[in-house]
């Protein structure tokens, strides 16, 4: 994978990731988001899905876990940022293997409530 892919693709889940909170903000605020790393990662491969779907995953939580009351509690609000977060950063990377992984991860029905979607072999 080449630089630029790689440069593109941490844009897209940095972006993706902070939309759900931005959603679910009240009006006048500004969209959080983490820039996250493929430095390192080859996601041709099972294990490079891995350890990129587990960044991906972290930077959700991160970024679910801010100072808004609404995301301290209930445990469900969070989880529900966590899984949208890390739902359209799967859906923005078109990576079959991360996808995989997310579907391992949440279920099949999770998935596809978010439009997550094995590719047809």
């Amino acid at each position: 994978m080449n630089t630029r892919t790689k440069v593109l693709f941490a844009l897209l889940a940095s972006f993706t990731a902070g939309a759900p909170i931005a959603g679910l903000a009240a009006e006048g605020s500004v969209t959080v988001t983490r820039q996250v790393s493929a430095a390192g990662v080859d996601m041709n491969t099972a294990e490079g899905a891995r350890a990129m779907y587990v960044r991906l995953k972290s930077a959700a939580r991160s970024l679910c876990s801010t100072s808004d009351p609404l995301y301290r509690a209930p445990s469900w609000v969070y989880s529900d940022c966590v899984q949208d977060a890390l739902s359209r950063a799967v859906l923005h990377a078109h990576r079959p293997l991360i996808t995989q992984v997310f579907i391992s991860d949440y279920g099949i029905e999770a998935a596809e409530q978010f439009g997550i979607k094995l590719a047809a072999k």
